[in-house]
């Protein structure tokens, strides 16, 4: 179990993906994102950054790099001095990150400026960023998945850093792959040079929303993709294995006013994270994603990779 903090500042997002993954989209106001930075702000002063959650800290969205208001940008500034003063500084972990995702669906710019600060004052060593990516359903035209590309590609040149690049594998890009419109080296060599490519598997979308007949894979498809996958590029096979294996597993939650977990900015982060519901086989209800099966992925991973999980 990893012992990096997450904070979930808000679900506002700069876009509609038609595979939302947030539960409750509860859209705040400019004063309650004020008080999610600043609460964040007070906890960490709670947390021990040195020994106990040497990790460091995730901060996620919806999506936070894409606000333009500049109080809420000079905030969230504040709030990443703090990070690199209490937290990565103060790690005694070598491995201590500032993580983070983005959709980059956007102009860099207030980005740039958050992570130019880290870079400077320790190094792009302590940031470990991801962009999300996808091949139908995140996208409303070419010029959103071309602003995307563009954005990873000039992060990897303007700090000389190789990105992760999250996507999510779903029926229809296993179909692209079966019908020759989709390689995964052709794909990095041409969309990503430099980059690593990162598969997620598909966890359960936002209820609200119209299913996907080609989100969730088949189990028999999956099969066949993941042995191309492990044949063809081991380095993006172990990534799916690794996240994989610890997706389904608790993490530490940092204090959020907007949380029924937490009372006071003085709580301690909490295993607050919905994975209570598990199978038979004592694995996350996660991993039950075939379209085809109730069988758990994960399971299926172990019993035919069992040498790759402890490689």
């Amino acid at each position: 179990m990893s012992n990096m903090v997450q904070y979930s500042l808000w679900s506002n997002c700069c876009n509609q993906c038609k595979f939302c993954l947030i539960k409750n989209k509860d859209i705040l106001n400019k004063q309650q994102q004020l008080e999610s930075i600043e609460a964040i702000r007070k906890n960490i002063d709670y947390v021990d950054w040195k020994d106990k959650f040497s990790a460091g800290i995730s901060l996620l969205g919806g999506e936070i790099y894409f606000v333009k208001d500049r109080e809420i940008q000079e905030a969230y500034l504040k709030l990443v001095d703090d990070i690199i003063e209490k937290i990565l500084k103060v790690s005694n972990n070598k491995d201590c990150r500032y993580s983070t995702v983005t959709n980059g669906i956007y102009s860099p710019e207030f980005l740039y400026e958050v992570i130019d600060n880290i870079a400077s004052r320790t190094s792009i060593g302590f940031v470990d960023m991801n962009f999300s990516y996808d091949m139908k359903y995140r996208f409303k035209n070419e010029e959103d998945a071309s602003r995307v590309l563009k954005n990873i590609n000039s992060f990897h040149d303007r700090y000389d850093y190789r990105v992760g690049v999250q996507m999510i594998l779903t029926q229809y890009v296993i179909d692209m792959w079966k019908e020759g419109k989709f390689d995964v080296n052709r794909f990095i060599e041409e969309k990503i040079p430099g980059n690593n490519l990162e598969f997620l598997y598909p966890h359960p979308i936002n209820k609200s929303l119209p299913p996907l007949s080609d989100f969730n894979f088949s189990r028999n498809d999956f099969f066949k993709f993941i042995a191309y996958l492990r044949e063809v590029n081991y380095d993006v096979f172990k990534s799916f294995i690794l996240s994989t294996m610890n997706s389904g597993t608790y993490k530490y939650n940092g204090y959020s006013p907007f949380s029924i977990h937490f009372k006071h900015y003085t709580d301690q982060p909490k295993l607050t994270e919905e994975r209570a519901e598990l199978l038979p086989c004592s694995h996350s209800v996660l991993y039950r994603c075939y379209t085809d099966s109730d069988k758990c992925m994960l399971c299926d991973l172990y019993n035919s990779y069992e040498d790759d999980f402890i490689q």
